[in-house]
């Protein structure tokens, strides 16, 4: 199937939703509560974190590093739905809430913490944590980058039992550049199909703001699991890009180049956003280093970078 989308030509490689070999499509139920890490080997990154999902509720929670960051996606509340981020701020003993607020275009809607995999295909059986899983696989492409996602899941015993998640892992192929540039993962624990559900309700005693700037970061602050799950090749953080070209007007000598820095600025957007939710006594942000290497960036500053600059590439 061909997508076009903002001015790329996306080619979707995946099944229709049928039973593949006699396997129906992994299921996880309409309410469910999970563990897990989110692995980003570039960054040298593990971040834990604690999901709830609830489709009849019209609702989800999503909490990072052991609820230090605390996101409700409550398609209910106002006129079209709203997100509330509680998180800790510079100084890390005041905590604060924002609210990003959806539209009649954009309504907001739970947010899964395991992808949606009706558009996978069966690729195997595989041994995973003392089990024999399904190894379901989808490849998207856009433009240079070719990526491949694979879930891993068990099954119960009943016929269209949900299925268990344990691993989902993106790996990202440029042939421009000919080499592997991006890959995370997400490994699941505690799987279960059941959610208490006052741990829905956002906490009392907070008046929520907006979002600070820029505007073009709101949607990722608010919901940054969407871009860990959605399976289509341009992220979110992708189109970031184009803002910190346009910010820094930056102006790259070939396709090749413009291929490298974004890759670069792309893992350190990752890194800056997820080492903010880990309540630190400092935070980070993008910057004109973004899209640099560390050799780069060490001749830039005779080799004294500041910690936080070079723990950021």
């Amino acid at each position: 199937m061909w997508i076009f989308l903002a001015g790329f030509v996306v080619l979707v490689c995946a099944a229709d939703a049928t039973p593949v070999l006699g396997r129906t499509f992994p299921d996880f139920g309409k309410m469910y509560h999970v563990k897990g890490v989110l692995s980003l080997p570039h960054s040298k990154i593990e971040e834990p974190f604690e999901a709830w999902y609830d489709l009849d509720g019209n609702r989800s929670r999503i909490d990072y590093r052991n609820s230090t960051v605390r996101t409700f996606q409550i398609g209910n509340d106002l006129d079209f739905g709203a997100i509330y981020k509680i998180t800790p701020v510079i100084p890390p003993s005041v905590i604060r809430c924002f609210q990003l607020k959806g539209t009649k275009d954009d309504p907001i809607e739970p947010q899964q913490a395991i992808p949606d995999a009706q558009s996978f295909e069966f690729e195997k059986m595989e041994d995973c944590k003392d089990a024999q899983c399904e190894v379901w696989k989808k490849v998207t492409e856009a433009g240079h980058k070719k990526n491949t996602y694979r879930l891993w899941v068990t099954r119960g015993e009943a016929a269209y039992s949900p299925a268990t998640p344990h691993r989902f892992e993106m790996e990202g192929f440029n042939s421009l550049l000919g080499s592997h540039n991006d890959k995370y993962s997400i490994e699941y624990s505690d799987f279960c199909t059941q959610s208490e559900p006052d741990v829905f309700t956002p906490p009392a005693g907070f008046t929520c703001e907006e979002f600070p700037d820029p505007p073009e970061e709101h949607q990722i602050l608010a919901n940054p699991f969407q871009d860990y799950v959605n399976t289509h090749p341009v992220s979110h953080a992708h189109r970031m890009f184009g803002p910190f070209k346009e910010k820094f007007n930056r102006q790259y000598e070939s396709e090749k180049e413009h291929e490298e820095r974004e890759n670069l600025f792309l893992h350190t957007f990752r890194f800056v956003h997820s080492n903010n939710r880990a309540g630190l006594t400092y935070s980070v942000g993008i910057n004109h280093f973004a899209d640099k290497t560390k050799e780069e960036l060490a001749r830039m500053t005779g080799g004294l970078l500041p910690k936080k600059e070079e723990d950021a590439k």
